[in-house]
């Protein structure tokens, strides 16, 4: 039986230094190591069911393997003509 992976909304930002995906909170990059300034504005981003990838969460599916985002308003029926 193939495990399911359940899409997780998380704040991401880019790093000032090197613009390597970071969490929001971090304060340092893990990359470059570059100290990150309060105040940056957060992207939310999904992790896909199929494939585990992340992708921005307003995308209307994975731009990795193409899977619908199944938390898009116009994929679960929540958009409004």
């Amino acid at each position: 039986m193939k495990k399911r992976i359940v899409p997780r909304m998380h704040a991401i930002t880019f790093c000032v230094g090197c613009e390597e995906a970071i969490p929001e909170k971090a304060i340092t990059c893990f990359r470059c190591g570059t100290k990150q300034p309060n105040g940056e504005n957060a992207v939310p981003v999904v992790f896909c069911e199929k494939c585990g990838e992340d992708y921005l969460a307003r995308a209307m599916a994975c731009h990795h393997c193409g899977h619908l985002n199944p938390r898009h308003p116009l994929v679960s029926g929540r958009a409004s003509a």
